[in-house]
């Protein structure tokens, strides 16, 4: 066993090394401004010369690319590790639960050989997709290895702290949707602060008795320990709003405006919401105003700027945007509309052909003023909003007969993430721009060369044929073993879920492993149907969508696949009640 465990994380390493890396610098919200900036901070200019995308994404891939470039490691290769890295942390903040060594090798080598970690799309692009499966699982490891040590001391607890406090700053500056793996940290926080307390004393049968006992507990226990717990507690959060003022004053001192980016916080992003929530109901015919992919309609525009003489004086770059900008043709829908969130990428360019872009506060200044003379507008009842249900501010609203095609999304999620429907790898030539280098980004990354769309691809996909059709064999055999894990796992969790229910004596011994499924499924759901809300406006977009932006699901659901068959091994082995203290 210790010899194939070895083979296999030699060989995984192997794989990783011998895959060549996808470079796409024609990306410029995307690929390239990552590693531009990673470029800049390394030439002392912090994130470069302030433009349309600066602050317009977090900056956790920014600064992995700059670790990754001081370790000497090659990009493919460094990012293996890490991921290797959070797939042990998980294992081991599991432990108490699983405790047979053969099931945590075996654990550890489902993780770390996962399609999310072999798909091209996510493992082999630069891009910072390629980071969301192991930053998931380093966060659960670190809520997970709390909540599992709660009734042990505090010493045993300090290493997950630390490693919670490292992960969730990272985690919550890699994407601007990371506010769906809140509600996890937050309710698992308090049920690890509950045990702390509460330890193995019984509380009573009655909510009166329960509260009151409690309330004896929480006034008997040390003060020092009480505080001590909730700090460590509370770092991940604490560090992550340090790390928050930190950019914004930094952000602040170079492009003067105090933000950590400016698509989903500052004026802009209240003008992106503003103009979203205009109901066009009134003056737009039926099939512009019901057509959910349609966020803010060319009538809009026009509206928008009858009520804010401020937007008014940008009717020229309004015109560019709508009839000769790349964004109408990006994502085509009828009537020669914007498609959903385009026209927020579109004003940008807009604003910065119309002579803004060149200082963040400035920017603020006229953003304010436009979102000052809307809201007159919404107040004097020049304008309506949307009688929709909004889920985010930066996302259209919803009426219950959308909720179908949410729901359909979200299917296709599932499809992708727990059946990996749409995971491959293939091999795909880089892209340059002919003013930057390559060799300066091949260096960041610590590669020695790659082919790009023009030259070396017949070369290099031929070289690599052997190791596409290994990694392509991998990903088939978790495919076909999909559908069955993760029906065994959801019926396991069912009958133990009734187990605990009919049967008192089983319930020390069920609790934690119920809690843990209930904490998965229910993010992973909350994440996905974010998500879904998110993607029906995208015409045809469907697959791409909900196989490109799910990522996070995968780790999610393998976790919760992976305790559950730990169940099943136990219950078979007849050693999961035999003594509570072996699982609790």
């Amino acid at each position: 066993m210790i010899g194939i465990f070895i083979f296999a994380i030699v060989f995984r390493l192997v794989l990783a090394a011998m895959m060549p890396i996808k470079i796409y610098m024609h990306a410029g919200y995307d690929d390239a401004l990552s590693i531009n900036q990673a470029l800049n901070i390394l030439a002392g200019k912090w994130l470069g010369e302030y433009g349309t995308g600066t602050l317009t994404k977090g900056l956790s891939f920014t600064f992995f690319l700059l670790v990754n470039h001081f370790s000497q490691l090659s990009y493919p290769l460094f990012l293996c590790l890490v991921n290797m890295g959070a797939a042990f942390a998980i294992i081991k903040a599991l432990s108490p639960l699983i405790k047979n060594k053969y099931l945590s090798g075996i654990g550890f080598l489902f993780l770390i050989y996962s399609p999310a970690t072999l798909t091209s799309d996510f493992s082999l692009r630069v891009y910072r997709n390629s980071l969301v499966f192991a930053t998931v699982l380093f966060v659960l490891a670190g809520i997970l290895g709390l909540y599992l040590r709660r009734k042990e001391t505090i010493k045993t607890r300090i290493p997950w702290s630390i490693l919670l406090t490292i992960a969730f700053p990272f985690f919550w500056y890699l994407r601007e949707d990371s506010i769906w793996l809140l509600p996890l940290y937050i309710v698992a926080t308090f049920c690890t602060l509950f045990g702390i307390i509460v330890q193995n004393q019984s509380l009573g049968s009655s909510l009166k008795e329960v509260l009151r006992n409690f309330w004896q507990l929480l006034k008997a226990m040390n003060k020092q320990k009480i505080i001590s717990n909730l700090l460590l507690l509370a770092a991940p959060v604490l560090f992550t709003l340090g790390e928050a003022l930190l950019i914004s004053k930094t952000n602040q001192d170079h492009y003067s405006i105090f933000t950590t980016n400016d698509r989903t916080k500052t004026s802009f992003a209240k003008l992106t919401e503003n103009l979203i929530q205009i109901d066009n109901s009134g003056y737009d015919k039926k099939s512009i105003a019901e057509d959910n992919g349609i966020w803010v309609s060319k009538r809009t525009f026009a509206e928008a700027q009858k009520i804010s003489p401020t937007f008014a004086k940008y009717r020229k770059g309004i015109d560019w945007m709508l009839k000769d900008s790349i964004w109408p043709d990006s994502w085509p829908v009828k009537n020669g509309e914007l498609p959903g969130d385009m026209f927020v990428w579109g004003l940008r360019e807009m604003f910065q052909r119309e002579g803004l872009y060149k200082n963040g506060g400035e920017n603020e200044k006229v953003f304010k003023q436009i979102n000052e003379e809307l809201a007159e507008g919404f107040k004097s009842g020049k304008l309506k909003r949307k009688k929709l249900f909004f889920v985010t501010k930066q996302s259209n609203g919803k009426k219950s007969e959308d909720m179908g095609k949410v729901f359909s999304y979200l299917r296709a999620g599932v499809m992708e993430t727990a059946l990996y429907k749409s995971y491959r790898t293939d091999y795909g030539g880089s892209i340059f721009m002919p003013e930057q280098p390559a060799q300066v980004v091949l260096d960041l990354l610590n590669v020695k060369t790659v082919s790009t769309i023009k030259e070396g691809m017949a070369a290099e996909a031929k070289r690599t044929r052997p190791i596409v059709l290994i990694i392509n064999g991998i990903i088939l055999l978790y495919r076909i073993i999909s559908p069955v894990l993760l029906l065994v796992s959801l019926g396991s969790a069912l009958i133990f879920i009734a187990g605990y229910v009919k049967k008192k004596k089983t319930r020390s011994v069920l609790a934690d492993y119920l809690i843990i499924f209930l904490g998965l499924l229910l993010t992973y759901l909350v994440y996905l149907f974010g998500v879904s809300w998110f993607a029906t406006w995208a015409p045809k977009g469907k697959a791409l969508f909900m196989f490109f932006y799910t990522g996070a699901g995968v780790p999610l659901i393998q976790v919760f696949e992976l305790l559950a068959l730990v169940l099943i091994v136990k219950n078979v082995q007849n050693q999961l009640f035999e003594k509570k203290a072996s699982v609790n």
